[in-house]
C-alpha cells in the first residue's frame, strides 16, 4: 500500500515488528504516524520539512537546547581528518592478541566490544586506550540504546527514559572529566576531542558527538560487524571470496614479505580500502539490510504534508521502520537469505538515504573491513550450528533467532 500512513496503534495494519513498537515506546513519541510503501519511504527520506534534529529537541528537551544541526558538518570534516586505518587498529589487535590461538566466543557480545573501541578512538586516544574507563562507559551506553519491552505497561516507558536520563547525565559527567584532564594535561593528541578543544567548542557539544559515535558503536556498526562475521562463517564461497580480496590487498600493499599483518593492515591507504574491496562491500551492503531492525523518526516543522488520502499535520512526529523495504519479499526475494550476489531493487536505505544519510558511513564502513580482515587473515572461523543464523527482527539487540557460538582457531603461519 505506497504511501500508506496512520497512527503506531494500526501495527497489525503497518506489519511493525515488536522492535519497531519498542522503538516507539522507549522514545515516548504521542502516535506516530508510520509511513510504509515506496511513496511513504520516499516522502519520508526527501521531504525537506521532516526533520532529524527536532525530533531530539523535542524528545530531550533542555537537555538538546545547545545543540546546533549546523554543527554536523564540522563533526563530519574532524572526524575525516583522523578517519586513517593506523587510527583503528590499535585495539583490534591487542583484543585478537588476547584470544590467543583458539577461543569459543559468544560472537554478539565479543565483537561489539571491539566495535565500540573502534569507533570511540577516533574521538579520544585516552577513553579509548582505557580499559577501564571503556568497561564503565559502554554499559551507560547500552542502556541509552536500549528500547523498551512491548510487553510491559503502558507507565513502564517512563521509567524507561528516566533511566535513560539518568544514564546520560552518567556519560556527560564521564565526557566532562575527560575534557578537564586534558586541558589541565598540556598534552596534544591528534584525535576529535583535541580538534574541538582547539576550535573552542564547550563541553556540551563535545558529549553530543562522543554519546553520538558511542551510541553507532554500541549498536549500529557493532550489530552490523558481528553478523557480517556469522554469515562469512557460515558460507565458505564468499569467506573465501573476501579473504582473496583482502590476501590481494595486502600484497599490493605490504612493505616486504615479513612486515607483520598490524602493521600492513594499518598501512594500507584509506582510498585503497574504499575502492579495491568491492567484494567486502557487496557483504557488508547485503549485512546492512538484513540485520538493522531500526525504526527512523523524523518531525514535520513544515505546514501540513498531503499525501493521496492522508495529512500529516505540522508538529506530527513521522516514523518509517526499516523492515517496510529490508525484509520486505516485494523488494526482496526470500529476504531472509543472506546473498551479497542479489540485485537491489529501488533505494538502498542501509546508511539512510536523503538529506539524512549516515554521516559516520566512511568511518564505521573502514572500521568494519579492518576487523573483518584481520580476524578472517588470523584464523579459520567456524559457526556451532548447520545452518546459517537468522536475526531476530523482534529484538532492537539483532541477537540471532537460536543460540549460536562461534569458533576461532589460528591459522598456521
Amino acid at each position: 500500500m505506497g504511501g500508506f500512513m496512520g497512527s503506531a496503534s494500526c501495527s497489525s495494519l503497518l506489519n511493525l515488528t515488536p522492535s519497531d513498537l519498542g522503538a516507539l515506546a522507549s522514545m515516548a513519541i504521542p502516535r506516530p504516524i508510520v509511513l510504509s510503501g515506496p511513496e511513504g519511504r520516499r516522502i519520508f527520506f526527501k521531504e525537506k520539512n521532516l526533520h532529524l534534529y527536532e525530533t531530539f529537541q523535542s524528545l530531550l528537551g533542555s537537555i538538546s537546547s545547545e545543540f546546533d544541526p549546523h554543527q554536523v558538518n564540522g563533526v563530519v570534516r574532524r572526524m575525516s581528518a583522523i578517519q586513517k586505518p593506523d587510527n583503528l587498529q590499535f585495539y583490534c589487535q591487542q583484543q585478537l592478541d588476547s584470544w590467543g590461538t583458539q577461543a569459543d566466543l559468544d560472537p554478539c557480545s565479543a565483537f561489539h566490544e571491539i566495535a565500540f573501541q573502534m569507533v570511540m578512538r577516533p574521538a579520544s586516544f585516552d577513553i579509548a586506550d582505557d580499559p577501564a574507563l571503556l568497561s564503565r562507559l559502554k554499559p551507560l551506553v547500552d542502556l541509552v540504546d536500549s528500547t523498551s519491552n512491548t510487553s510491559e505497561s503502558s507507565w513502564l516507558p517512563n521509567i524507561s527514559s528516566l533511566c535513560k536520563i539518568s544514564a546520560s547525565a552518567r556519560i556527560y559527567r564521564i565526557i566532562q572529566a575527560e575534557i578537564q584532564k586534558r586541558r589541565s594535561s598540556g598534552s596534544h593528541k591528534r584525535d576529535t576531542l583535541q580538534q574541538m578543544l582547539d576550535d573552542g567548542e564547550s563541553s556540551f557539544h563535545i558529549f553530543g558527538l562522543m554519546l553520538g559515535l558511542s551510541l553507532a558503536g554500541a549498536r549500529a556498526m557493532g550489530t552490523t560487524v558481528t553478523w557480517l562475521i556469522m554469515y562469512l562463517a557460515s558460507d565458505p564461497h564468499w569467506s573465501a571470496a573476501v579473504q582473496k580480496e583482502i590476501e590481494t590487498l595486502i600484497s599490493v600493499h605490504a612493505a616486504s614479505p615479513s612486515q607483520i599483518l598490524t602493521e600492513t593492515l594499518s598501512s594500507i591507504p584509506l582510498q585503497a580500502w574504499e575502492t579495491q574491496t568491492p567484494t567486502l562491500d557487496l557483504c557488508i551492503r547485503e549485512t546492512l539490510r538484513i540485520a538493522q531492525p531500526y525504526t527512523a523518526v523524523r518531525k514535520n516543522v513544515g505546514p501540513e504534508l498531503t499525501v493521496g488520502p492522508y495529512t500529516i499535520p505540522s508538529g506530527a512526529s513521522v516514523v518509517y521502520p526499516f523492515s517496510d523495504t529490508s525484509i520486505n519479499p516485494n523488494d526482496y526475494p526470500n529476504p531472509m537469505r543472506w546473498d551479497p550476489s542479489r540485485e537491489f531493487r529501488g533505494d538502498f536505505i542501509g546508511w539512510g538515504a536523503g538529506k539524512h544519510a549516515c554521516k559516520g558511513q566512511r568511518l564505521g564502513t573502514l572500521s568494519m573491513k579492518l576487523l573483518v580482515a584481520s580476524v578472517l587473515m588470523r584464523y579459520r572461523i567456524t559457526m556451532g550450528m548447520q545452518a546459517p543464523p537468522v536475526p531476530d527482527w523482534s529484538s532492537a539487540a539483532c541477537r540471532p533467532m537460536e543460540k549460536c557460538g562461534i569458533k576461532l582457531t589460528a591459522k598456521s603461519s
